[in-house]
Parts: C-alpha cells; structure tokens; sequence
C-alpha cells in the first residue's frame, strides 16, 4: 500500500514539478526562488497525499499562497529598508545592501528586535512577547539600534 503510495506520488511530481516551477518564476522572477518554492508546494501535498482529492489543483493553491507570502515578504522587506534608512535617505538606495549588511552587524539582541519590529513589520509589543523582554526594552534597542545603523551608514559615506 505505502509503495503504491509511493510511487503514485513519484509520477505525480515528474509531471507536475516542471510546470509547476514554471509557474512560479512567471510569478517570482527568479529561477532558484520559483524552483525552491515548487518544490516546497509539491513536499505540502506529500505530507497530505492520502487526504487531497485533487493535488494538482492543491499544489497550485499551495504553490500560490507561497508566492503571494514571498510577494508580502518582499514588500516588508523594501518597507523595512525605507523605515531603517528613514535615518540616513540615501542609504536606501545603496545597491551594495549597505542598510541590510548593517543590520546583520548588528549586535544578535538589537538586530532581532530590528528584525522582528521591521522586517517582519511586527508590534512592538509582540516582539517584546516573543523575545520575552518588557515592551520599554524593547523600543530602547529599536532606537539603540537606529543610533547604531545611523552612524554605521553616516562613516561609511564619508
């Protein structure tokens, strides 16, 4: 039963993954991207394999609101980089990721909360939920880490 299951899914994923991926760079514009999300939509429908009554119709779905998460995260990512550079304009429009490697120099408990507040456009009172810190602390290591990403970017413009 689990090797009929098995190989049903083999054959299902040989004529579905090309196309699939397909689909998904006309979406994303980016090869490794389309291919890595098609292949992540195709490993969704194997866990429920046994419950889909038509995974070729759920894969698109699956492989669908991927997309449109990389699309949001996408947009929370360009969103973040304008509110970090709010500091310094002309960061934003540094081609060599200026504002995003200042970021990850950071120090690991104010580039998380930069992470968390910006990038993933969270409240900051769930970010101090989520790393467990008082709500005060966090908006401290949000204007610290400003401070930081201000100067960073300021020196190496100079």
């Amino acid at each position: 039963m689990a090797r009929a299951r098995d190989d049903e899914f083999k054959v299902f994923f040989a004529a579905e993954f090309p196309r699939l991926a397909g689909y998904c760079l006309r979406l994303l514009g980016d090869e490794q991207l389309a291919r890595d999300t098609a292949q992540e939509a195709l490993v969704r429908v194997w866990s429920r394999w046994v419950g889909v009554r038509d995974p070729h119709a759920y894969v698109y779905l699956v492989a669908t609101n991927l997309v449109r998460n990389e699309w949001r995260d996408r947009s929370r990512r360009a969103e973040a980089l304008k509110r970090v550079a709010e500091t310094r304009p002309d960061a934003y429009l540094d081609n060599d990721g200026g504002v995003r490697d200042a970021v990850e120099r950071l120090p690991d408990r104010l580039r998380v909360a930069v992470l968390l507040h910006y990038f993933a456009d969270l409240p900051v009172a769930e970010v101090a939920r989520l790393i467990h810190r008082p709500v005060g602390s966090v908006k401290q290591r949000l204007h610290e880490a400003r401070s930081r990403l201000a100067a960073d970017l300021g020196e190496r413009d100079v």
